[in-house]
C-alpha cells in the first residue's frame, strides 16, 4: 500500500500521528469528517507536550488523539454530528470510545486494533451503546501494520518495559512488531525525525519494508 492510495482522512491521521511522534508523544492521530466527507476537526496525542497553539488537552492522561479531535466540536454548532465519522490510527480506548458515543458521533473507523486497551468490544456488551447503532469499521490491514510498526518503534524507545504491550500487538501483526523493533534498535525513526521527513515518505518506507517481509 502506498501513501497515494490512502483517502484524505487517513493521510491526515497518519500526518498527525507522525507529528506526535516527532514531538515525543504517542504516534496516534485522529480526524472527524462531516456527512460530506470533509474534515472538520483534527486531533493528535499530546500526552508529553506542554502547550498547543489550538484547542487541545496537553500533558495529561486525557491527551488522546480522539479526545483532542472531539473537544474542538460542539453538537450545537454541528447539528448533523450523528452523520459524522471519526477516523483514528488506533482502536480507541474506553475513555475515547465512551466519549465518541456520548458526543453522538455514530461512525468510527480505526486503522489498527489494540488488544491491550482497545474498547470497541463494548459496542456489543453495553445495552446503552447498542441502542446508539454505532457503525464501526476496522482494522484496515495495510494501515494496521504501518501503525503497529511505528508505534512499536516508539514504545521501545520511550518505555523500557513495553513487552506486555508488544505481545498483544504481535498476535495480529507479528511482522509489524518485528519491523518496529528493527526500526528502534537501528535508530531509524530518530534519524527520520532529525531529517524532518514527511509522513508520506515515512509511510511509504515502512509499508515497503513490510511488503518485503511477506
Amino acid at each position: 500500500m502506498k501513501w497515494n492510495d490512502l483517502d484524505n482522512p487517513w493521510q491526515a491521521c497518519f500526518e498527525l500521528g507522525w507529528e506526535s511522534l516527532k514531538k515525543g508523544s504517542v504516534p496516534i492521530g485522529s480526524v472527524i469528517t462531516n456527512e460530506k466527507g470533509e474534515i472538520v476537526s483534527k486531533g493528535r496525542n499530546m500526552i508529553y507536550e506542554e502547550n498547543a497553539d489550538f484547542q487541545a488537552i496537553t500533558r495529561h492522561k486525557m491527551s488522546h488523539a480522539e479526545m483532542n479531535a472531539i473537544i474542538q466540536l460542539s453538537e450545537f454548532d454541528h447539528p448533523n454530528i450523528r452523520k459524522y465519522t471519526i477516523y483514528t490510527t488506533t482502536e480507541p480506548c474506553p475513555m475515547c470510545f465512551g466519549t465518541i458515543v456520548m458526543v453522538n458521533i455514530r461512525n468510527l473507523r480505526f486503522a489498527a486494533r489494540d488488544r491491550y486497551a482497545g474498547a470497541t468490544e463494548l459496542n456489543g456488551l453495553s445495552s446503552y451503546i447498542k441502542s446508539k447503532n454505532m457503525s464501526i469499521t476496522g482494522p484496515y490491514k495495510g494501515l494496521e501494520d504501518v501503525q503497529i510498526a511505528l508505534h512499536t518503534a516508539y514504545e521501545i524507545k520511550r518505555h523500557i518495559n513495553s513487552d506486555v504491550l508488544l505481545d498483544t500487538w504481535r498476535v495480529d501483526s507479528p511482522a509489524a512488531v518485528e519491523l518496529g523493533t528493527y526500526l528502534a534498535k537501528h535508530d531509524i525513526i530518530n534519524k527520520l525525525v532529525e531529517r524532518n521527513e514527511k509522513a508520506a515518505a515515512v509511510f511509504d518506507m515502512v509499508s515497503g519494508m513490510l511488503e518485503g517481509k511477506e
